[in-house]
């Protein structure tokens, strides 16, 4: 009888670290980059989005655009004050820093606010 209760135990605490390490982080904008011209404003930049993986890629893409656009990342401040908001928005995807630091990109968001189109292209299935 205690065996089961051990078992109980460390099977509940695997389930709260798995549930940790895919819901209970923040993504992290890192090596931002941006390029203006005259009429062009273009914004890259690397999210490592802290998760064991990645199910509805596009709706997490629709989610970390916004977060761009409305300047909500924790850790880097986008100025949108004198060139405005960018015409292109790139955004290449990691699941960990293990994963930013060995270069094996999950996916990139490439968004172009001209005709609102969104595309994500697979890097790693």
């Amino acid at each position: 009888m205690k065996k089961r209760y051990i078992i109980m135990v460390i099977l509940i605490c695997i389930v709260a670290l798995l549930g940790y390490l895919q819901y209970g982080r923040e993504e992290q904008a890192v090596n931002t980059m941006v390029s203006t011209s005259d009429t062009f404003y273009k914004q890259e930049f690397d999210v490592i989005a802290n998760k064991l993986f990645i199910l509805d890629k596009e709706k997490y893409a629709e989610v970390l655009i916004e977060k761009a656009v409305g300047n909500k990342y924790r850790n880097v401040r986008f100025s949108y004050d004198i060139t405005g908001y960018p015409n292109e928005i790139i955004i290449s995807v990691y699941n960990t820093e293990w994963h930013y630091q060995h270069n094996c990109m999950t996916f990139q968001i490439m968004y172009t606010s001209d005709d609102g189109k969104l595309e994500t292209k697979n890097c790693v299935e």
